[in-house]
This record gives C-alpha cells, sequence and structure tokens, in this order.
C-alpha cells in the first residue's frame, strides 16, 4: 500500500512538473507578426537583383529589428487578398494609407508620405507637352486624346480616388486601356506605343530603371488637379496583440528614425527636394504637435 501511495505520489509529482513546464514554455513563446506586403516596386520588391531591398522591405527589416519579442514573417497578398488577411489577428502591414477599415485597424503615428501621382510619359511627348517641371491638366490630356495605360479599374476598389472622376466618361473607350490586375504599368508598353502615358508616383520611373533596365526615356509630368500628399502609417489588425505592436512602433519613431526613413525612401525618387520639405513640414515639424500626425490625411485620394 506504501509502494502504491509513493507511486501515485511521485506520478502526481512528475505531471505537476510536466504542466508547469508547458505552462511556462508556452508563456514564453514568442508571438508571430505576419507583416503583408505585395509586389511594386519600389516599396516592395520580391525578385530580381533587387529582391528585398524596396524602401518599404528595409522599413520591414527595421521593425523586425526593433521588434525582437516577436517571430516575423513575410506574407505577400494582392491588393484584394489584402483586405481579407488585415482583418486576421497578428497581421501587419508596414505601409499603408490610414483609411481601411477604421473601426478593426489600429494605425500607427504618419511616418512617411505618398507624394502626387503623376503622368508618366515617353519623351517623344516632351516637344508637345513642355520640358520637366511642367504641370499638366489631366482631364485636358483625355480630351485631346492621349491614350492612357492603367491596370484594370475595379469599381469595387478606385484606384485613382482624385483622378477617377476625369478617367470615369472614358472607361470602356479606346482612350483608357486596361491592362491585367497588377498594380503598376510596365513602362516598356508605353515605349512599345501600348498607351501614350500612365499615372504613377516619381519613383517608378527609377525603379523601373533599375530593375528593368530601361534607357532614360521616360519623364514625369504633375497634375494640376493632384497635388495632394498622403501619411503614410503601419496598421495592425487592432486586437491587444495588434495595439501594442503599434504602441511599440509608435516608441520607436524619433527623428533620427524617421529621417533614416527618409533616406531609404529618397534613394528611390532622387532625392526630390519637394518630397524632402512636404515631410519635413508634415511629419517632422508635426511630430511633437499636439495633433495626431497624419491628420491632414485625405480621405479620398491615392
Amino acid at each position: 500500500m506504501k509502494t502504491l501511495t509513493y507511486f501515485m505520489f511521485a506520478l502526481c509529482l512528475a505531471l505537476s512538473i510536466v504542466l508547469e513546464t508547458s505552462s511556462s514554455l508556452k508563456a514564453d513563446e514568442k508571438k508571430t507578426i505576419h507583416w503583408l506586403k505585395w509586389e511594386l516596386s519600389p516599396e516592395f520588391i520580391r525578385h530580381g537583383e533587387f529582391a528585398g531591398k524596396g524602401f518599404a522591405d528595409q522599413f520591414v527589416k527595421f521593425f523586425e529589428e526593433k521588434l525582437p519579442e516577436y517571430n516575423h514573417e513575410m506574407q505577400w497578398v494582392s491588393i484584394r487578398r489584402w483586405h481579407k488577411e488585415t482583418l486576421k489577428e497578428r497581421r501587419c502591414t508596414p505601409h499603408i494609407w490610414n483609411e481601411f477599415h477604421l473601426d478593426q485597424l489600429a494605425y500607427s503615428k504618419a511616418y512617411m508620405l505618398t507624394p502626387p501621382q503623376m503622368a508618366l510619359f515617353h519623351k517623344r511627348h516632351m516637344k508637345q507637352l513642355g520640358p520637366e517641371g511642367t504641370v499638366l491638366s489631366f482631364k485636358r490630356l483625355l480630351e485631346e486624346k492621349f491614350t492612357l495605360l492603367t491596370p484594370t479599374l475595379d469599381p469595387k476598389q478606385v484606384r485613382y480616388p482624385i483622378l477617377q472622376k476625369y478617367i470615369e466618361p472614358y472607361t470602356g473607350s479606346e482612350r483608357v486601356i486596361e491592362i491585367g490586375t497588377a498594380n503598376e504599368i510596365d513602362l516598356r508598353l508605353i515605349e512599345r506605343k501600348r498607351g501614350d502615358f500612365t499615372l504613377g508616383y516619381p519613383t517608378v520611373i527609377t525603379s523601373q530603371r533599375r530593375d528593368r533596365g530601361l534607357r532614360d526615356n521616360f519623364i514625369g509630368y504633375h497634375l494640376e488637379e493632384h497635388q495632394q500628399y498622403k501619411s503614410i502609417h503601419v496598421s495592425c489588425f487592432g486586437d491587444e496583440t495588434g495595439k501594442k505592436v503599434i504602441a511599440r512602433i509608435n516608441q520607436l519613431m524619433g527623428q533620427e528614425e524617421l529621417l533614416y526613413f527618409l533616406s531609404l525612401y529618397e534613394d528611390w525618387n532622387n532625392k526630390d527636394p519637394a518630397f524632402r520639405k512636404a515631410f519635413n513640414e508634415r511629419i517632422i515639424d508635426q511630430k511633437s504637435s499636439t495633433n495626431p500626425i497624419g491628420a491632414d490625411k485625405v480621405k479620398n485620394g491615392s
């Protein structure tokens, strides 16, 4: 009987130790952040010589290094897929406007900007349109029968909110040619005269020259109808874990870090002084403001 009692005691003790160890390991187990990325050079570059060297790729690396208490995994998604994945636990997006699923996502303070969209032309049109620095009317370009080449326009997810009203009258006509579901147009299609121009950020020309070997044959024109910069944030699913991640990221956003992010972006936009001026005014100067950084965001615009 004593032997049986001793055996039962030893068994209970062993089980207790196993349970305590298991509980301790579970408590110490790192949670995993799934970073949502999409292929859009030079933000995120998935293949080729510059894979992982996009400016937003490097933002993610910074967050990884500064948040060692978490495991980090990259998850590639399409824009449409992003809307589903972002509403799952432990999903974060490193580079996003703060205007999506506002009731379910937590957003960091602003740390970067996207510049106004530009009309990207082959330089064969310069004689007609003007030299670098010329500001064009987007409305007039379409009226004058220049052909816009664009990724497919999804009516449920407006691609160009500010410019959409000018595009709509021509949608489905030969004036607006929709190609594929990618987030950008390969400028080689413009070079081959598949269309006259496309819309994009100034960084598009630089990135495609680097990763697609384009020659210096393209020029970007600012548009009268689109002069707005938009603030960029980190977003996470808004549960307790997501809010903790966002709080940690906000703690990291000192002036030194913000200027580091700017330098990563400037490597792809030829150190545009207009962008630096906007960044200083809207990000650096507002950092100490009592107003939320990025409060100047435009709800309708891209």
